[in-house]
């Protein structure tokens, strides 16, 4: 397992959250992040907020959504482990998808490999 720039762990089971590496981004400020840093930041520190609430990620529901010129959406049913999260780009008409989980997230495309 590698320590990534982007706020996570990668390993062989995908990105893993770390509360050192989130922190190390944010003191970069926000004006110098990449849009990636930026993603990565948002879906971790929602990540953190279920951590410092003390929140049972597999029972609680999710449905939360970050306004703004990247709007996030994060859902999750009650009793899954896994959520879904999606970031839209209102300018550009761009969507990203992500799954998460209490650890931490990777792009859907990267897991799921659709062949027409």
């Amino acid at each position: 397992m590698k320590q990534s720039d982007k706020g996570y762990v990668v390993g062989s089971e995908g990105m893993k959250y770390n509360e050192l590496q989130l922190k190390k981004m944010m003191k970069k400020g926000f004006d110098n992040l990449t849009e990636d840093e930026g993603i990565s930041i948002d879906i971790l520190n929602f990540i953190r907020t279920i951590h410092l609430n003390k929140q049972d990620f597999y029972s609680a529901r999710f449905d939360t959504q970050y306004f703004g010129e990247r709007e996030m959406t994060f859902k999750k049913g009650a009793n899954c482990l896994i959520g879904h999260c999606r970031v839209s780009f209102r300018n550009e008409g761009k969507v990203i998808d992500y799954l998460f989980t209490e650890n931490g997230y990777e792009l859907l495309g990267e897991i799921i490999k659709i062949e027409n």
